[in-house]
């Protein structure tokens, strides 16, 4: 069992906080916001990064998850995504490729999680597949003037776009699920940014 560190259990105190609202984010990301903040602080004060350390105790990290629920707020944190008003269409390949993208995504957080925090990951992304899957499946005939589209809460679609690009991120640096070849790294994380950015287009101008 590795030695936990700070970094650790700050990590730890940042998730618990997004937890709180039904919001998520993977542990490398999460590191990476907190080291990126013990930077700055030994920066501001020209003291070494140890000392920065000291600063930053778990009402600071509380905040930092705080002020990140506030910059993705237009993914309603805490709310019933399933009551939220359906307004992006999308055509039916597209919502297949996120289902896709999205099981994918799983795999590799999965595979970048402790165990300890797999069912959390689990839920996480289940709950994703979930709406898309039920909305899909009670989607009226005709909807949105095309019968090959279905609406989606543009909430839910945010939300899958940042679970799906988090996954390019740790594709690209090399976070692969055991049993995938390296070769397939690049290919990996360039579908899936391109599907994450194509979902973020699509809620930006609809």
């Amino acid at each position: 069992m590795p030695r936990r560190t700070w970094l650790d259990s700050k990590i730890d105190v940042f998730l618990e906080e997004l937890a709180a609202s039904g919001m998520h984010l993977d542990r490398q990301r999460a590191g990476e916001l907190i080291t990126g903040q013990v930077r700055a602080v030994a920066a501001l004060m020209s003291i070494t990064e140890a000392t920065a350390r000291t600063y930053l105790g778990d009402e600071t990290v509380k905040d930092m998850a705080r002020r990140m629920l506030f910059e993705v707020a237009d993914e309603r944190p805490g709310a019933d995504l399933m009551e939220a008003p359906r307004t992006v269409p999308l055509p039916l390949a597209l919502v297949g490729t996120t289902v896709a993208a999205l099981a994918e995504a799983m795999q590799i957080r999965a595979a970048n999680e402790p165990p300890d925090h797999l069912g959390d990951v689990i839920t996480t992304y289940a709950q994703t597949l979930s709406g898309l899957g039920q909305i899909t499946a009670g989607a009226a005939p005709g909807q949105a003037g095309n019968p090959a589209q279905i609406l989606f809460p543009l909430a839910l679609l945010r939300r899958a776009a940042r679970y799906i690009s988090g996954a390019a991120d740790l594709a690209a640096n090399g976070k692969l699920p055991d049993g995938l070849p390296e070769t397939a790294r690049s290919q990996l994380a360039a579908t899936l940014r391109r599907d994450a950015d194509g979902l973020i287009a699509i809620t930006t101008t609809g």
